[in-house]
Protein backbone atom coordinates (compact mmCIF):
# COMPACT_ATOMS: atom_id res chain seq x y z
CA UNK A 1 0.00 0.00 0.00
CA UNK A 2 2.67 2.79 1.17
CA UNK A 3 5.09 1.66 -2.13
CA UNK A 4 1.31 2.85 -4.20
CA UNK A 5 1.14 5.67 -2.31
CA UNK A 6 4.93 6.39 -3.23
CA UNK A 7 4.21 5.81 -6.79
CA UNK A 8 1.29 7.91 -7.27
CA UNK A 9 3.17 10.82 -5.63
CA UNK A 10 6.18 10.77 -7.34
CA UNK A 11 4.28 10.44 -10.64
CA UNK A 12 1.87 13.76 -9.35
CA UNK A 13 5.11 14.98 -8.76
CA UNK A 14 6.56 14.42 -12.33
CA UNK A 15 3.35 15.45 -13.99
CA UNK A 16 3.30 18.98 -12.08
CA UNK A 17 6.92 18.91 -12.88
CA UNK A 18 6.01 18.50 -16.56
CA UNK A 19 3.43 21.26 -16.88
CA UNK A 20 5.38 23.65 -14.49
CA UNK A 21 8.47 23.26 -17.61
CA UNK A 22 5.98 23.75 -20.45
CA UNK A 23 4.06 26.40 -19.00
CA UNK A 24 7.46 28.39 -18.70
CA UNK A 25 9.27 27.61 -22.00
CA UNK A 26 5.99 29.27 -23.31
CA UNK A 27 6.28 32.25 -21.53
CA UNK A 28 9.64 32.51 -21.88
CA UNK A 29 9.37 32.66 -25.76
CA UNK A 30 10.87 35.61 -27.67
CA UNK A 31 7.33 37.53 -28.81
CA UNK A 32 7.54 40.86 -31.44
CA UNK A 33 4.74 41.86 -32.69
CA UNK A 34 3.76 45.76 -33.61
CA UNK A 35 0.02 46.84 -34.07
CA UNK A 36 -1.61 49.55 -35.24
CA UNK A 37 -5.37 50.83 -34.25
CA UNK A 38 -7.90 52.15 -36.88
CA UNK A 39 -11.33 53.38 -36.35
CA UNK A 40 -13.62 55.33 -38.41
CA UNK A 41 -11.62 54.45 -41.62
CA UNK A 42 -8.75 56.22 -39.54
CA UNK A 43 -5.82 55.72 -37.74
CA UNK A 44 -7.06 55.85 -33.70
CA UNK A 45 -5.25 58.42 -31.31
CA UNK A 46 -6.84 57.69 -27.74
CA UNK A 47 -6.88 61.51 -26.57
CA UNK A 48 -9.19 62.43 -28.64
CA UNK A 49 -12.50 60.98 -27.02
CA UNK A 50 -15.77 61.76 -26.46
CA UNK A 51 -17.20 61.19 -23.45
CA UNK A 52 -16.52 60.89 -19.42
CA UNK A 53 -17.71 58.30 -17.33
CA UNK A 54 -20.52 60.43 -15.57
CA UNK A 55 -22.91 59.84 -18.84
CA UNK A 56 -23.11 55.90 -18.22
CA UNK A 57 -26.63 55.00 -18.11
CA UNK A 58 -29.46 53.16 -20.02
CA UNK A 59 -29.47 53.14 -23.74
CA UNK A 60 -30.91 56.18 -25.30
CA UNK A 61 -29.46 59.32 -27.09
CA UNK A 62 -25.42 58.92 -28.00
CA UNK A 63 -24.32 62.14 -28.19
CA UNK A 64 -20.61 62.38 -29.12
CA UNK A 65 -17.92 65.56 -29.26
CA UNK A 66 -14.27 66.14 -29.73
CA UNK A 67 -13.58 67.40 -26.67
CA UNK A 68 -9.47 65.88 -25.71
CA UNK A 69 -9.31 63.03 -22.77
CA UNK A 70 -7.08 61.36 -21.04
CA UNK A 71 -8.43 58.34 -21.12
CA UNK A 72 -5.97 55.43 -19.45
CA UNK A 73 -3.11 57.19 -20.35
CA UNK A 74 -1.49 55.94 -17.15
CA UNK A 75 -2.76 52.71 -17.12
CA UNK A 76 -1.97 51.41 -20.11
CA UNK A 77 1.86 50.28 -19.27
CA UNK A 78 -0.32 48.45 -16.08
CA UNK A 79 -2.44 46.21 -18.15
CA UNK A 80 0.62 45.30 -20.38
CA UNK A 81 2.46 44.36 -17.33
CA UNK A 82 -0.42 42.33 -16.48
CA UNK A 83 -1.49 40.39 -19.76
CA UNK A 84 2.37 40.28 -21.37
CA UNK A 85 4.41 37.40 -21.26
CA UNK A 86 1.81 35.11 -19.34
CA UNK A 87 0.10 31.90 -20.93
CA UNK A 88 -4.07 32.00 -20.66
CA UNK A 89 -6.00 29.27 -20.58
CA UNK A 90 -9.44 29.43 -22.86
CA UNK A 91 -11.31 28.31 -20.04
CA UNK A 92 -10.32 31.50 -18.06
CA UNK A 93 -12.32 33.38 -20.86
CA UNK A 94 -15.75 31.54 -20.93
CA UNK A 95 -16.16 32.49 -17.09
CA UNK A 96 -17.68 35.62 -18.22
CA UNK A 97 -21.27 35.79 -16.72
CA UNK A 98 -21.73 39.49 -17.79
CA UNK A 99 -24.68 40.20 -20.03
CA UNK A 100 -24.62 43.67 -20.30
CA UNK A 101 -22.39 44.05 -22.87
CA UNK A 102 -21.42 42.12 -25.81
CA UNK A 103 -19.10 41.25 -29.32
CA UNK A 104 -21.92 41.31 -32.12
CA UNK A 105 -19.62 40.31 -35.16
CA UNK A 106 -15.74 40.46 -35.86
CA UNK A 107 -14.03 40.45 -39.22
CA UNK A 108 -10.26 38.42 -40.25
CA UNK A 109 -8.10 40.26 -42.96
CA UNK A 110 -5.09 38.50 -44.08
CA UNK A 111 -2.02 39.95 -45.53
CA UNK A 112 1.52 39.53 -46.07
CA UNK A 113 2.59 36.45 -47.48
CA UNK A 114 6.12 36.68 -49.10
CA UNK A 115 6.67 33.79 -49.17
CA UNK A 116 3.10 32.53 -50.57
CA UNK A 117 3.61 29.62 -48.30
CA UNK A 118 -0.41 30.65 -47.56
CA UNK A 119 1.00 31.41 -43.68
CA UNK A 120 0.52 35.32 -43.12
CA UNK A 121 2.64 37.30 -41.41
CA UNK A 122 0.10 40.41 -41.04
CA UNK A 123 -3.70 40.14 -40.02
CA UNK A 124 -6.18 42.59 -38.99
CA UNK A 125 -9.30 42.21 -36.50
CA UNK A 126 -12.37 44.65 -36.48
CA UNK A 127 -14.84 43.71 -33.81
CA UNK A 128 -18.63 45.65 -33.23
CA UNK A 129 -18.89 45.31 -29.63
CA UNK A 130 -22.03 46.60 -27.82
CA UNK A 131 -23.59 47.52 -24.59
CA UNK A 132 -27.18 48.46 -23.15
CA UNK A 133 -25.58 51.74 -21.92
CA UNK A 134 -25.48 54.97 -23.78
CA UNK A 135 -21.59 54.64 -23.88
CA UNK A 136 -18.94 52.87 -21.90
CA UNK A 137 -14.78 53.54 -22.08
CA UNK A 138 -13.34 49.63 -22.89
CA UNK A 139 -10.21 48.12 -23.88
CA UNK A 140 -9.55 44.79 -25.49
CA UNK A 141 -6.96 42.37 -25.33
CA UNK A 142 -5.79 40.45 -28.52
CA UNK A 143 -4.47 36.61 -27.73
CA UNK A 144 -3.14 34.23 -30.59
CA UNK A 145 -3.07 30.73 -29.03
CA UNK A 146 -2.88 26.99 -30.26
CA UNK A 147 -4.47 24.14 -28.27
CA UNK A 148 -6.19 26.22 -25.57
CA UNK A 149 -3.17 28.35 -24.30
CA UNK A 150 -3.09 31.80 -25.71
CA UNK A 151 -0.41 34.83 -25.68
CA UNK A 152 -1.25 37.89 -25.33
CA UNK A 153 0.16 40.05 -28.26
CA UNK A 154 -2.09 43.41 -28.14
CA UNK A 155 -3.14 45.76 -25.42
CA UNK A 156 -5.62 48.21 -26.97
CA UNK A 157 -6.19 52.01 -26.10
CA UNK A 158 -9.63 52.67 -24.52
CA UNK A 159 -12.19 53.54 -26.53
CA UNK A 160 -16.04 54.17 -25.99
CA UNK A 161 -18.75 51.99 -27.57
CA UNK A 162 -22.08 53.33 -27.74
CA UNK A 163 -25.56 51.10 -26.98
CA UNK A 164 -25.56 49.01 -30.51
CA UNK A 165 -24.12 51.86 -32.81
CA UNK A 166 -22.91 49.20 -35.76
CA UNK A 167 -20.58 52.00 -36.70
CA UNK A 168 -17.91 52.52 -33.83
CA UNK A 169 -16.06 49.36 -35.16
CA UNK A 170 -12.60 49.09 -33.64
CA UNK A 171 -9.64 47.71 -35.51
CA UNK A 172 -6.52 46.22 -34.61
CA UNK A 173 -3.77 45.58 -37.21
CA UNK A 174 -1.01 43.35 -35.92
CA UNK A 175 2.32 42.19 -37.65
CA UNK A 176 3.81 39.44 -36.13
CA UNK A 177 7.76 40.33 -36.54
CA UNK A 178 8.56 37.30 -34.27
CA UNK A 179 8.13 34.30 -31.69
CA UNK A 180 5.38 32.56 -34.29
CA UNK A 181 6.08 29.39 -36.71
CA UNK A 182 4.10 28.58 -39.43
CA UNK A 183 0.82 27.15 -37.66
CA UNK A 184 -2.84 27.31 -37.45
CA UNK A 185 -3.54 29.94 -34.42
CA UNK A 186 -6.81 30.40 -32.99
CA UNK A 187 -7.72 33.61 -32.26
CA UNK A 188 -9.14 35.67 -29.07
CA UNK A 189 -9.78 39.02 -28.12
CA UNK A 190 -11.19 39.82 -24.48
CA UNK A 191 -13.17 43.08 -23.83
CA UNK A 192 -12.49 44.88 -20.50
CA UNK A 193 -14.72 47.42 -18.73
CA UNK A 194 -12.00 50.57 -18.42
CA UNK A 195 -13.17 51.86 -15.47
CA UNK A 196 -13.86 48.36 -13.28
CA UNK A 197 -11.40 46.41 -15.28
CA UNK A 198 -14.09 43.82 -15.23
CA UNK A 199 -13.74 41.04 -18.17
CA UNK A 200 -17.48 41.99 -19.91
CA UNK A 201 -17.10 39.76 -23.00
CA UNK A 202 -15.16 37.88 -25.53
CA UNK A 203 -15.07 36.01 -28.65
CA UNK A 204 -12.90 33.32 -29.96
CA UNK A 205 -12.65 30.27 -32.66
CA UNK A 206 -15.72 28.59 -31.14
CA UNK A 207 -17.65 32.05 -30.50
CA UNK A 208 -16.97 32.54 -34.27
CA UNK A 209 -15.44 30.26 -36.48
CA UNK A 210 -13.35 32.73 -38.89
CA UNK A 211 -10.96 33.12 -35.58
CA UNK A 212 -10.06 29.30 -35.65
CA UNK A 213 -7.19 27.68 -37.55
CA UNK A 214 -5.99 31.32 -38.72
CA UNK A 215 -2.41 30.50 -41.27
CA UNK A 216 0.00 32.42 -39.37
CA UNK A 217 3.80 33.19 -39.34
CA UNK A 218 6.09 35.55 -37.91
CA UNK A 219 7.92 37.60 -40.20
CA UNK A 220 11.51 36.37 -39.72
CA UNK A 221 9.86 32.81 -40.98
CA UNK A 222 8.85 34.51 -44.47
CA UNK A 223 11.63 33.85 -47.03
CA UNK A 224 11.91 34.25 -50.62
CA UNK A 225 13.90 32.50 -53.49
CA UNK A 226 15.97 34.42 -55.52
CA UNK A 227 17.37 32.95 -58.62
CA UNK A 228 21.17 34.05 -58.98
CA UNK A 229 21.87 34.92 -62.08
CA UNK A 230 26.07 35.19 -63.24
CA UNK A 231 26.46 37.58 -66.51
CA UNK A 232 30.43 37.04 -67.94
CA UNK A 233 31.59 40.12 -69.70
CA UNK A 234 34.37 39.86 -72.78
CA UNK A 235 36.47 42.78 -72.62
CA UNK A 236 39.55 44.20 -74.62
CA UNK A 237 42.80 43.25 -72.78
CA UNK A 238 46.18 41.88 -72.93
CA UNK A 239 45.07 38.52 -74.28
CA UNK A 240 42.19 39.59 -76.76
CA UNK A 241 41.30 37.24 -79.76
CA UNK A 242 43.25 40.07 -82.00
CA UNK A 243 46.43 39.39 -79.70
CA UNK A 244 46.18 35.98 -80.01
CA UNK A 245 45.86 36.11 -84.08
CA UNK A 246 49.19 37.65 -83.75
CA UNK A 247 50.65 35.25 -81.18
CA UNK A 248 49.40 32.41 -83.76
CA UNK A 249 51.16 34.29 -86.84
CA UNK A 250 54.34 34.60 -85.04
CA UNK A 251 54.78 31.28 -84.35
CA UNK A 252 53.73 29.83 -88.13
CA UNK A 253 56.66 32.66 -89.20
CA UNK A 254 59.75 30.89 -87.17
CA UNK A 255 58.14 27.07 -88.25
CA UNK A 256 58.54 28.40 -91.69
CA UNK A 257 61.95 30.14 -91.63
CA UNK A 258 63.96 27.81 -91.35
CA UNK A 259 62.13 25.97 -94.49
CA UNK A 260 62.61 29.09 -96.70
CA UNK A 261 66.59 29.07 -95.87
CA UNK A 262 66.81 25.55 -97.00
CA UNK A 263 65.51 26.74 -100.58
CA UNK A 264 68.32 26.70 -103.18
CA UNK A 265 68.43 30.48 -104.66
Amino acid sequence: MKSLLYSLTALAFSSATSLALATEQQTSRDILVKSNEFRYDAPYHSDVNTVTSASRGSVGAVIKSGAPSNLGSDRSSEREQRYFGKVKNAAESTTVLNNEFWIYESWITLENDIDYDGYHSTFSIEFDADTIFNQVPVYAVLYLGVNGAYDAIHVSSEFYIYGEDSTDTFTIESTLVSGFPPNDYDILLELYDAETEELVAFTDGYDDGALAFVPLESENNEYTVEETVVIVEEHGGTWSAVSLFCLVLVAIGKKLKPLIAKQPR
